[in-house]
């Protein structure tokens, strides 16, 4: 049964503010520097009236403790390709993570919407492993590492919204 977690970022801004930052291709680029992944390559970004979407490929380091065991399944770097799509009119989006040589798929379902004076991008993470017997750990070691990243990721797009 696959994990899943409920993550949320918060913003300062309207949402207006925040859908003009995350369709920016710029914005990728200086969070995933900020957030300190290397080797970033936008693959593709596509905005229309519709919505949008950007498929980036990176290099990062695990945040997690990975236990001896998880070793021959998880490396301390990893190459991951992501795909963000975003719905213009639901303000719903999806993001779908490959993590070359690790048997645990990740993908998210995304809604921002507005909170107080400012917007929230509320996120249903699921990740699933077939590996037998050692599939649930390896979900629970990346979901912690999702986690980290999620906060990381969280600081480093307030502090970029600001010029939204």
């Amino acid at each position: 049964m696959p994990t899943k977690i409920n993550l949320e970022h918060h913003f300062s801004k309207s949402v207006a503010n925040v859908w003009a930052m995350y369709s920016d291709r710029a914005f990728f680029e200086k969070k995933y520097a900020a957030t300190g992944c290397i080797n970033l390559e936008v693959l593709e970004h596509k905005v229309s009236d519709k919505g949008f979407s950007i498929t980036v490929r990176y290099d990062a380091k695990s945040d997690a403790p990975v236990p001896d065991f998880a070793k021959k399944f998880m490396a301390d770097r990893v190459n991951v390709t992501q795909t963000d799509t975003w719905d213009a009119s639901t303000k719903t989006g999806k993001i779908t993570t490959e993590i070359k040589g690790m048997p645990v798929k990740l993908t998210a379902e995304m809604k921002l919407e507005a909170s107080g004076k400012g917007a929230v991008n509320k996120m249903v993470w699921t990740l699933s492993s077939g590996i037998p017997l050692v599939g649930g750990k390896l979900e629970s070691i990346a979901a912690e590492d999702v986690k980290i990243k999620s906060a990381r990721d969280e600081q480093a797009s307030q502090k970029l919204l600001e010029g939204y």
